[in-house]
Formats: C-alpha cells, structure tokens, sequence
C-alpha cells in the first residue's frame, strides 16, 4: 500500500514535467495557409488546423491574431512547420495586392449596383 501510494504521489507531482513544448514568436501575418510567424532571424509558415495557439497565457484561436502580437505555439508534428526565408516575398508571391485594392470582377459589381 506504501509503495502504491508512494507512486501516485510520484505521478501526481511530476505531471508539470510532461508539458507541451511551446515556441514562442511574432506574428508577421495570418493566411489561409497558416499563421507566418517570425521567431529570432528565421520565420516559420504554422499550419492553423494543427497548432495551438496563446496569447498572454490564454489559448485563441488563429482567427483571433493580429500582426505584431507575440505569441506562444505549439504544433504535435513538428515536420508540418516549413520555414519560409523571406516573408516579405512569400506575402508577395503568394498572396499579391490588387492594383484597384479589390480582386478582379468586385469593382464591376459595385457599379452595377450588386455590391
């Protein structure tokens, strides 16, 4: 009974021990992709269905990040983070802007009337 009791003792006080490795970072942009966040002189593309997101100690949901927050994540595979070199470059090559601050066809629909 000692012994039994010994180890759920044991158990009890080394749960803290097993927590989820979080990293931490800014956030640089949130995409369909995934969130991009840059971490020291690298940035990483995080995959939002997979991850787990806090702010300030609380867990939110990627719809909930702003630009410019710092965060804590945590992703159980890690092999789903891909490193982007240039995030400036990935936002420009993946996700360009429109020359009349609209995607094609939406202004034509504003002028008829539709929008």
């Amino acid at each position: 009974m000692k012994k039994l009791l010994t180890l759920g003792c044991f158990l009890y006080l080394s749960s803290g021990v097993w927590a989820q490795p979080y990293q931490n970072g800014t956030v640089y942009g949130v995409y369909p992709e995934g969130v991009l966040v840059q971490r020291g002189g690298a940035a990483y593309l995080v995959p939002q269905q997979q991850a787990t997101f806090q702010l300030g100690g609380l867990r939110v949901s990627w719809s909930d990040l702003q630009p410019g927050q710092s965060i804590n994540y945590y992703v159980p595979q890690q092999s789903r983070i891909r490193y982007v070199q240039d995030p400036y470059q990935w936002e420009r090559q993946n996700h360009p802007r429109h020359p009349h601050g609209m995607p094609p066809g939406q202004r034509k629909k504003m002028n008829r009337g539709r929008w």
